[in-house]
């Protein structure tokens, strides 16, 4: 049987793990998700991370980050409470570890998921896991940009019952956080148009190239 020392370095692993693919996937890049002819934009920091391991911690949320990132943090920097139990960490972080999912396949989009603590006014899950967005708003050169981030990872299968409404997303588009114009097409329904909405998002190729369709 397995010590606690061993079970809390199991979830540190799955802390270091989750932190890489962070670190390659999502961190540094925005995606846009478009439905019909609604959209959003979803960014993620490298200081939401924490909240979404499911552990509590002393350090800052970007000083987390940043030692599993290296793979230094160690196992007396987190621990657990009622709040944040070993239980829903070890649940939590196979799906952070799976968290690209999220913007590299096929999604549904629920609206007004509710919780104990808060109503996501939006959510992306895939029916395994569902991200519980906050919005909020970031400073670009070209002005401020509404943009949402993720703050809850929730591990059920009630998400979309505890939801008001939920619509499968058409377009998934990705850029670097840097650049103006949305540069990647990461999911695409051909049956479905790219809405004239989202013209100034995207790079000028996607709807050049689609322009009978627009």
């Amino acid at each position: 049987m397995a010590s606690k020392a061993d079970k809390k370095n199991d979830i540190r692993q799955g802390i270091l793990d989750a932190a890489k693919v962070y670190s390659i996937s999502l961190a540094g890049k925005n995606f846009l998700y478009v439905y019909g002819e609604e959209y959003f934009e979803v960014s993620f920091p490298i200081d939401h991370f924490l909240h979404l391991t499911g552990v509590e911690t002393k350090l800052s949320a970007r000083a987390f980050y940043k030692d599993a990132k290296k793979g230094k943090l160690a196992s007396n920097q987190f621990y657990f409470s009622d709040r944040h139990s070993f239980a829903n960490a070890k649940k939590k972080l196979p799906c952070l570890k799976r968290l690209p999912e999220l913007t590299n396949d096929i999604v549904c989009i629920l609206k007004d998921m509710e919780t104990v603590s808060i109503t996501y006014r939006l959510s992306v899950t895939n029916l395994e896991f569902t991200l519980g967005l906050i919005e909020g708003v970031c400073s670009h050169d070209e002005g401020k940009r509404r943009l949402f981030f993720p703050r809850s990872l929730r591990v059920e299968d009630s998400s979309v019952r505890k939801s008001a409404d939920g619509e499968i997303v058409d377009f998934i588009f990705s850029k670097d956080a840097s650049y103006t114009k949305y540069t990647d097409l990461l999911v695409e329904d051909k049956d479905k148009n790219i809405p004239k909405s989202i013209q100034y998002l995207i790079a000028d190729r996607f709807y050049e190239s689609r322009g009978r369709e627009i």
